[in-house]
């Protein structure tokens, strides 16, 4: 792993560059693998339709009720 602001190559385990004290990254830009943005994706997906399945359904239950309190009145 190199430094992205001087290209200094960091002792393992240090978290500013020893050269610029520039802030280091846990990972660099070749180490995140494309399966971790693609789940991140899914996830957001899933609770995309998770929320608007929640949202449909208590539309749906008060409309039921207000359905119900008309008829028996």
């Amino acid at each position: 792993m190199k430094c992205a602001n001087c290209g200094f190559t960091p002792n393992p385990g240090d978290q500013i560059c020893m050269n610029c004290g520039a802030k280091l990254s846990l990972y660099t830009p070749e180490e995140i693998k494309p399966e971790v943005v693609e789940t991140k994706k899914k996830d957001q997906k899933f609770l995309i339709f998770l929320i608007g399945g929640i949202i449909l359904g208590i539309i749906i239950v008060a409309l039921v009720t207000f359905f119900i309190v008309k008829v028996l009145k």
